[in-house]
Order: structure tokens, then sequence, then C-alpha cells
């Protein structure tokens, strides 16, 4: 009989991306389970496709909407969770809303991340055992520390994506932008995130275009499809007075696979600490990440080929440091 496995990651993008190692390693250890993930919707599109995930489960974020119908909602999960018959389950966020969740779980053994706030007999005794958080490691090594609480191995701790989707999804976007077609290379810019201190000035991303364009670099511009981030770029490239055909402005304009391809087919990626930073690591991309009040220990891009600059004030960033970085890049 196979086992079934619940990895439960209610926060952002970039959080369910770094639990691709576990669930690599899940099948490693059990070939044959099945492996579904509970999370905030929209924030899974990027696994989607993963071969070793069976479902992903969405729900909604707490909202000011009706009680009534919150609470509803929620027994309706809890019974659609309780008649999976999960053999294992991982919570990597400490929500008290996750503990109800725990409960319906039944019999399953179960393993939450520790939290100070949570050291609580409630929250102790809902789960079978409470492994420590990231600390002074990466939250992938965090991740991996859930499984071995409760006795599986690690294999492996690699991050890729799978590329057969990756390839499908480049070769529709050269079909639709000619720009990818005539350029035989180009670096990708994210130059933003849905948290206003990790963004760096909009001077500064253009001028830093201006130089690579000048170095003779190409560069795709990218954002998320939210309104604000892509006037924010387009905020960017006019007030860079950026006209050049080399130029190609694609924010709001892809989905997370879309960019993970772009990236995947550039020379090099330069962003800010945000999911574009970690789908360069998962397509092992050279990549360039500018890091404000995240602790990068944690949260740097999980790549041998990343580079960082930190700084807890992101004004304290000059262009010259990220242009310094793209001089060790590497030409293809």
């Amino acid at each position: 009989m196979n086992k079934k496995f619940l990895i439960v990651i209610l926060r952002f993008h970039g959080d369910v991306l770094l639990t691709k190692p576990m669930i690599d390693n899940i099948k490693l250890n059990v070939p044959d389970s099945e492996i579904d993930l509970l999370v905030y919707k929209g924030t899974g599109s990027i696994l989607e496709h993963e071969i070793n995930v069976s479902e992903i489960i969405e729900i909604d974020t707490a909202s000011k909407k009706n009680i009534f119908k919150r609470i509803k909602k929620e027994i309706n999960l809890w019974k659609k969770l309780y008649s999976k018959n999960y053999d294992y389950a991982f919570f990597l966020t400490t929500q008290w809303r996750v503990v109800p969740i725990s409960w319906a779980l039944g019999k399953a053994m179960k393993a939450a991340v520790d939290d100070k706030k949570r050291r609580k007999n409630l929250w102790i005794k809902s789960f079978s055992t409470i492994f420590p958080e990231a600390l002074e490691n990466h939250i992938v090594q965090r991740n991996l520390v859930a499984l071995e609480s409760l006795g599986l191995k690690v294999f492996t701790e690699n991050l890729a994506l799978d590329p057969s989707y990756l390839d499908l999804e480049y070769k529709t976007l050269k079909e639709t932008y000619l720009f990818l077609k005539e350029e035989n290379s180009y670096c990708v810019i994210h130059p933003t995130s849905r948290r206003e201190k990790k963004l760096w000035d909009k001077e500064k991303f253009g001028q830093l275009i201006n130089l690579l364009l000048e170095k003779g670099v190409s560069v795709v511009v990218t954002s998320g499809p939210d309104s604000h981030e892509i006037d924010y770029v387009d905020e960017i490239l006019r007030k860079a007075g950026i006209v050049d055909k080399k130029v190609l402005n694609l924010a709001g304009k892809t989905s997370l696979l879309g960019l993970a391809a772009l990236i995947k087919g550039s020379q090099f990626f330069i962003g800010l600490d945000s999911v574009a930073s970690h789908i360069a690591a998962s397509v092992d991309k050279d990549s360039i990440t500018l890091f404000g009040p995240s602790n990068p220990v944690n949260w740097k891009p999980w790549s041998d080929k990343a580079r960082i600059i930190a700084q807890e004030d992101l004004r304290y960033i000059e262009v010259k440091d990220v242009m310094s970085l793209v001089d060790e890049m590497p030409v293809e």
C-alpha cells in the first residue's frame, strides 16, 4: 500500500518552491508515495507540473469575509484532508490555523516547525514531533530536517525544476516575442517585490540597465502580475529614458513557469529577495540578488551560482557594486 504525504506551506511563492528538495527526497525514500501540498491560492503554480507532486490543494488566506462562510470552508477542508488518509504530514508554517488541520489528519505522523511564540501545550501536543526553526541554516536545510524528524533520509538537496515544461514555455515565448528569436543572449532583471522594504531605488535600476546596454548586454525586464509592479517597471524605464530595442519589457506578462523559462534561457539574472531569485537557482542560472531586511543566511538563493549583496537598508547598495559582480559573470 502506498504512503501518503502532506506538506503544509502557507506562505508565499518562494517558500513553496523551496519545498522541492523535500518532495524529491520523499519520493526517493518511498518511490510509490503520493505527495500533496496545501498552499495559499496561486502560490503553488511553480510546482504544478512536477511529476512528484500528486495534488496541490489551495486555500484562501484569512479574510474579512462572513465568518460563517469561512468556518464552512474550513470544515470542508478538514473533511477533505481527513478523507485522504495521510500517513505523514509536515507543517512548515506556524499559524494557529494549522492546529485543527493537524487534528483533521487523525493518526498521521505529523511534524511541525518550532516557534518560540507557539511553545504551548496546545501547539506541541497537536503534532507528533517539533523540529527546529532555521536559525543559522537555510530554509531548504530546515525543511530537510523536517523529513529526518519523522525518520526519512535525505539523499539530495537539489532544487532543480523539471526542464521539459520550461523548454515548452520558452518555445512559446520565442514564438510570441521576436526579441527572443533575434537576440543571441540577454539578462533578466526582476526589480519588484511585494514588500516595499525589499525594493531598490528605481533610478539605480535604470542606471544599471543603461550600463548593461552600454556593455552590449540585452535586457528582459519582468515583474509579477499586480498593476503596481507593472507600473513600477514602467516608471524605471521611463525615468531612465530607456527606449532601446535591446530592452524587452515583459512586466506582468509571464506566468511563474514562463519566468523560469526566460531565466533559464538567459545569460544571467539580477533581482531582489523574491521568488524570481529562487527560480534562478532552480534553473541553475548565475544570479545577483540584492538583499535588504531579510536574513540572507536563511533566504539566499539555494545555488553555488548565486551572488548576493546584502545591506539592511538597500539605499546603501550602489550601481557599481552590482556592475562589479556583472563583470564576474561567465560569457557564453
